[in-house]
């Protein structure tokens, strides 16, 4: 038996090394900056002899109260830590809790055109469309279109919110949609601006990545004042940033060097390939190349198989490199790169504008009138892919056939062949996107009897959304245009010659050699094309809601909230016509055009039941124009039966209506490669069709957390905190896409036949597209842990103040349940290609803050649990191994990985709250390379849990006068 083909990793480390990581993790958590439950308490002793906390509403809860305490955990970012961390954008903070997945970044958009550079919050890895996101207690806009397998359209993109006048975000980790409606299953992040702000001030900031790429620039500028004998305030801000992103894989190591999957023919019985036997049924190899098409333009089957063309008519023998198969790839050899990611930036560039303006102004003691408005705009860039065809016929007679070709064929009796070609000569497409959202807000604030208060507004939010994606291929015009014959000596396309309606127009391509495109300019223009997309989204918001005391109860005063609330969605959008015949390439997709109205009406009631100990419980009524009424609520208890004991549950019912784009968004095609269960060959280049469906039904969630807090008092020795919540969310109807891999499983696996309708195979039996719509798929299911712990010394340390912080989530379930069967992706740390991404098993996230009166200085471990590449996989080290099983592979296992971040900021002036500070921060101080997977567009590696940048580095300036 010949020995197991084994890959070699220098990011694995053992299961030792990942627990001293762990340990360290622990030992470093810190930062008062993070505060869940914002636990002020937790800073110096005499902070507990303070005045009573003025009453306020927190996210979690529509009813003000003094405090944090409440049944609903809350984690907070204030504004501190992001100035410490120089982001650039609200998101960079938020992907550093623990709790939430990044899945949607410049990184991890940048092979979409679709959302292209979108930023959103993506919470308990069930998808930023589970996850509400609030400005000030109000609903955004959305500002993201038809999604692909990372952005979820109809989500709000965190680029269009100005980081420099958030005061803090407020985090409800858990289901919330009876306070706040649909899209709170997972939870919901409410963004405070600073509306009271008074002076001016401003920053600027530039940041580059050690590897000389990443620049970033920011400058931002803020200035309120208050007027009529501060009566009225007045607030008004700029921010602007320009990411110039980061080139394609080759510009670095780790990416070039790369790492590929190969389907081993030998697991299903084929012996005529350079296979050893007893190898697992997928290989992970090094040096990844396209085995089933080359630049040059590859003969793919048949007696003259392996044969490639130059440009000067002559040929050449494909070099198979160490390892192949009839697969999609090969290990060495092939073309000088890897054409899945040639072109595909590893950071999108994104250029972003926001502008900002608040005022409100006091009629008298009882009545505040408030105006708002924003604007924002984003703009990426992306150098897209080039086409790449693995089934073009050609025929005996084209008429670019080289003559020595033409008399083997003839020698051998072939008519035609198939031919690979990656289409480097024609070049990639050029996509770019533009995205602006404009927002308007006039409401009161009105104080009634009591402490009776009610809020209300209206709010007019638009998103305007234009893509253009220019040098794409038509996909008909290609099949024409190489299919040409000789007509009098010239060449012509062969459907002109033989009067062909769709043909007309028609100018032939010469596909043998790579340049070879260049000797028929007219074939180019005419298989190329500039697909168009523009969206318009509108949004209308009419709200009122109040809250007060209803009667002093036996235990304390019952308080209520209720409100109204009306909603209107409209979107509108065009398309150009080859792109709505979904014959592009890749394209946007088809036109969009759709409306939902929803009404809702809420309640929420707090019962205090006795000293310490307090009930809440919430209830919502909702009636949708396209799906009907459905009801949600929640029921809380929180006690405190010690002074540094607090208990904390909650068990809510939420739902999630589909959204405007997964009911009437565009269709769109995009290629994934899939591995057909049937295919000896391996993998395949796939089409798959993307887009809404309009007989989605609501989304249903049932949600429990159970909470201990613990906050003893050490006297002088301070008060440390530690909290521990558990959390369990069961999501049925869930809309989502099965991804393509899964329903080619589910089809030749599984035999089901509503997944096989999904499939359509081309004429050598191959797989040649997926339809991969919105549909209500199934359940999914999440549970877990969410810890945090924090301590201040009370003590002066170097003239200063040392604080230690830590937040960490552990997943005990990631599960999908669908017609495909039952998977659980928790531990999957493996890159996203055509199924959902998983998450690790546990993410620790640790502070460490030296605080003075100048100067300010902080350690940040972000810690990543080892895991699995695929949880569908199985390899050595893994129970049930064996080499014979469909789904073995040699290598399952990525090590756990461990970030080191620096922050730090010196006040060169400084008069009261006035100054003038310096500020620097490093990313990624060890330069940890993330660890290598299997090959796709999205590179050789998870851009959404690991680091893709490398160590970079972060400087500017700021002030306030």
């Amino acid at each position: 038996m010949t020995a197991p083909i084994v890959r070699l990793r220098n990011l694995q480390v053992s299961s030792g090394s990942s627990a001293t990581a762990l340990a360290l993790g622990l030992a470093l958590m810190a930062s008062p900056a993070l505060a869940q439950d914002a636990a002020a308490a937790a800073a110096a002793p005499q902070q507990a002899e303070a005045a009573p906390e003025e009453a306020i509403v927190v996210t979690g809860s529509r009813i003000a109260r003094s405090g944090f305490d409440q049944p609903t955990p809350v984690t907070m970012i204030n504004a501190e830590q992001m100035q410490r961390q120089a982001v650039t954008n609200i998101s960079q903070s938020l992907n550093d809790l623990p709790s939430f997945r990044p899945q949607s970044t410049p990184a991890t958009t940048a092979i979409f055109v679709s959302n292209l550079g979108a930023a959103t919050a993506d919470l308990r890895g069930l998808g930023a469309n589970r996850t509400l996101v609030l400005i000030d207690g109000r609903r955004v806009v959305p500002a993201t279109v038809a999604g692909g397998s990372f952005t979820p359209g109809g989500t709000v993109d965190l680029n269009l919110i100005p980081t420099s006048l958030v005061q803090r975000a407020e985090v409800v980790t858990g289901g919330a949609s009876a306070a706040y409606g649909s899209d709170a299953v997972a939870g919901v992040v409410n963004l405070i601006l600073d509306t009271k702000f008074s002076g001016i001030r401003g920053s600027a900031q530039y940041g580059l990545a050690e590897a000389g790429d990443n620049k970033e620039y920011q400058l931002s500028l803020a200035v309120g004042t208050g007027f009529a004998d501060s009566r009225g305030h007045i607030v008004v801000g700029a921010e602007y940033s320009d990411s110039k992103g980061v080139g394609d894989c080759y510009t670095r190591d780790w990416c070039a060097a790369g790492s590929g999957t190969i389907s081993n023919p030998l697991v299903s019985g084929s012996t005529t390939q350079r296979v050893a036997a007893g190898q697992p049924a997928t290989i992970f190899l090094p040096n990844p190349r396209t085995a089933t098409a080359s630049m040059a333009g590859l003969i793919t089957a048949g007696p003259l198989r392996g044969t490639e063309f130059n440009t000067s008519g002559t040929t050449f023998a494909h070099n198979y490199g160490t390892f192949y198969n009839a697969g999609l790839f090969q290990s060495g050899g092939g073309d000088p790169v890897m054409a899945y990611y040639e072109n595909f930036p590893i950071v999108s560039p994104t250029e972003r504008l926001n502008i900002f303006g608040h005022g409100e102004f006091e009629l008298g003691d009882a009545v505040t009138l408030f105006a708002e408005g924003s604007y924002g705009r984003v703009h990426g860039t992306i150098i897209g892919a080039q086409r790449r065809d693995t089934a073009i016929t050609i025929r005996r007679d084209n008429a670019f056939l080289p003559t020595t070709v033409a008399t083997r064929m003839d020698s051998l009796g072939l008519t035609s062949f198939n031919m690979g070609r990656i289409w480097d000569d024609i070049g990639p497409q050029v996509g770019t996107v533009t995205r602006s959202t404009s927002r308007a807000v006039f409401g009161a604030k009105i104080r009634m009897w009591g402490d009776w208060t009610m809020d209300a507004y209206y709010q007019y939010g638009q998103t305007n959304y234009h893509q253009i994606g220019r040098n794409t291929t038509i996909t008909p015009r290609m099949t024409f245009a190489l299919d040409s014959v000789l007509v009098n000596g010239v060449a012509t396309c062969r459907g002109v010659r033989d009067n062909v309606a769709a043909a007309a127009g028609c100018q032939p391509l010469n596909p043998f050699g790579n340049g070879s495109v260049q000797t028929t300019p007219a074939g180019v223009a005419y298989v190329t094309g500039t697909a168009t997309q523009d969206s318009k989204l509108t949004q209308n918001v009419v709200s009122a809601a109040g809250q007060g005391t209803l009667f002093q109860g036996w235990a304390g005063p019952i308080k209520l909230a209720t409100g109204l609330e009306f909603r209107q969605d409209i979107a509108r959008g065009t398309a150009d016509p080859i792109s709505t015949a979904l014959q592009f390439y890749t394209s946007p997709g088809a036109a969009i055009s759709g409306k939902v109205d929803v009404f809702e009406a809420f309640g929420e009631l707090s019962v205090p039941l006795f000293k310490g100990a307090e009930l809440n419980g919430a209830l919502r009524t909702t009636d949708y124009s396209t799906t009907g009424a459905v009801t949600t609520w929640k029921i809380g208890a929180d006690y405190a039966p010690l002074p540094w004991l607090r208990l904390r549950g909650t068990r809510s019912r939420d739902i999630r209506a589909p959204s405007i784009f997964e009911l009437y968004g565009p269709r769109s095609t995009s290629f994934q490669t899939v591995i057909p269960a049937t295919s000896p060959g391996g993998q395949v280049l796939a089409s798959v069709l993307l887009g809404g469906n309009d007989k989605l039904v609501p989304e249903v969630a049932d949600t429990w957390t159970v909470g201990v807090v613990l906050q003893p008092d050490f006297g002088s020795a301070g008060r440390p905190r530690l909290s521990v919540d558990y959390y369990d969310i069961q999501l049925n109807n869930a809309v989502s896409q099965l991804g393509a891999q899964v329903i080619a499983d589910g089809c030749e696996k599984n035999k089901n036949p509503e997944l096989c309708a999904l499939v359509t195979y081309d004429g050598t039996g191959k797989i040649a597209q997926i339809v991969n719509l919105n549909i209500n798929l199934g359940s999914l299911i999440t549970r877990g842990w969410d810890v945090e712990a924090s301590y201040t010394l009370p003590m002066t340390v170097f003239g200063g103040q040392i604080s230690w912080r830590g937040l960490a989530t552990i997943v005990d379930d990631l599960i999908t349940v669908s017609a495909s069967g039952t998977v659980d992706r928790a531990g999957m740390n493996g890159a996203p290609t055509s199924q959902p991404s998983g998450v690790p098993r546990y993410i620790i996230n640790s502070y460490l803050t030296y605080t003075s009166d100048r100067v300010t200085a902080q350690v940040q471990v972000r810690h990543l649990s080892g895991g699995i590449y695929n949880v569908t996989s199985i390899g050595p080290g893994q129970a049930g191994y064996d080499p014979a099983l469909a789904n073995s592979v040699n290598d399952n296992l990525i090590g756990s990985a461990t970030y080191v971040n620096l922050n730090a900021s010196v006040a060169v002036w400084k008069k009261d709250d006035r100054k003038l500070e310096i500020f620097g921060a490093v990313s990624n101080l060890l330069d940890r390379d993330p660890a290598n997977n299997t090959p796709s567009s999205f590179g050789p590696a998870n851009n959404v849990l690991y680091d893709v940048i490398g160590r970079s580095y972060r400087v500017g300036a700021r002030f306030k006068f």
